[in-house]
């Protein structure tokens, strides 16, 4: 059974601005308000964007390669790792390895007893996007608060474009990973189910719109992130979804696949080129986080309140010796 082509735009829009949003405002979130604590390994810099790329070109390949059980152990690897990371802030460790093992673990058990049914396919996907939701915020922050830049995703979201284009088009790779993929426990992608029909937004997608907001946010303030919202939401997910009623990207299986870094990739490329020529250099991450900081004037005590605290009194005198007095507030150093 075929669904139309208007059909199929429509719940592909849905569950593309959804997820982009979704995941695009929660990266925003956390990181105004948590600090990943980072391994020692420097700040990020051009050559890590190479390797970057050079890793996510081959890892499809080397997905394809690997047999199911092994596959499977490498996406919990993945996923565990990326997840404590990213929530040891919040958790202590009895509760995150908790979570952790209650989220895969339920995973697993969907993907194996509930996908008989539209509604088991619905709820797999429902607990499977909260694992690749958190995991695409998470990972993204760590980028950024390991010192991605702007410039970094920029030329990435570019070098994506194309590969996104050679390996959907001429070699489907992609094509033949997103069916060893689906449904399968620990789907790296955000997905819905309508119907007999699946739609579903990649985890390296996801990941490449969180970064382009979080830095652009993190370079260039909040003004910057919300056109960077906007190129995401235009250019990552309406564009995609609204594309193939004019491009055939049906393949051989009847599925359609959208290449999303297409679209998307030279559009964040240009809004770099506009925001570095109209705003100046990129703030680095002290420097965003000195913004995010409140005014001294604003932590300071009320009068009321100082002179319990010992400030504004006249410094004592011991042994007709004077003392000097710290006569600001601790929260003011």
């Amino acid at each position: 059974m075929t669904s139309s082509a208007a059909h199929l735009a429509l719940f592909s829009l849905l569950a593309g601005v959804s997820s982009a949003l979704v995941v695009v405002l929660a990266a925003l979130a956390y990181l105004r308000r948590v600090r990943i604590e980072r391994p020692p390994i420097g700040t990020f810099n051009g050559r890590d964007t190479v390797v970057l790329l050079c890793v996510l070109s081959t890892i499809p390949v080397f997905y394809l390669a690997l047999p199911r059980s092994l596959l499977t152990g490498f996406l919990v690897l993945t996923f565990s790792s990326a997840l404590s990371i990213g929530l040891r802030p919040l958790l202590r460790p009895a509760a995150l390895w908790t979570v952790i093992g209650l989220l895969i673990g339920l995973n697993f058990w969907l993907a194996h007893t509930a996908l008989g049914t539209v509604h088991g396919w619905q709820l797999f996907w429902a607990e499977n996007d909260v694992i690749v939701f958190l995991a695409a915020v998470l990972v993204s922050n760590l980028y950024v608060q390991g010192g991605m830049r702007m410039r970094h995703v920029a030329w990435f979201a570019l070098a994506l474009a194309g590969y996104d284009q050679i390996f959907t088009s001429a070699f489907p790779v992609t094509n033949a990973l997103v069916e060893e993929f689906l449904g399968y426990p620990l789907d790296p992608s955000i997905g819905m189910r309508w119907g007999f029909d699946n739609a579903a937004v990649g985890l390296g997608d996801l990941l490449v719109y969180a970064l382009f907001a979080l830095t652009a946010y993190k370079a260039y303030g909040a003004r910057a992130a919300r056109a960077a919202v906007a190129v995401v939401v235009m250019c990552g997910a309406v564009l995609p979804a609204m594309v193939p009623l004019l491009i055939n990207y049906v393949d051989s299986r009847t599925d359609t696949l959208v290449p999303a870094q297409v679209w998307f990739g030279p559009a964040a490329f240009a809004t770099y080129i506009w925001l570095r020529r109209t705003r100046g250099p990129e703030r680095t991450m002290r420097e965003f986080l000195q913004s995010l900081a409140p005014p001294v004037s604003a932590r300071l005590p009320h009068p009321r309140h100082a002179r319990d605290r010992g400030v504004g009194r006249r410094p004592r005198q011991l042994n007709s010796s004077p003392q000097l007095v710290d006569s600001q507030p601790s929260e003011a150093r």
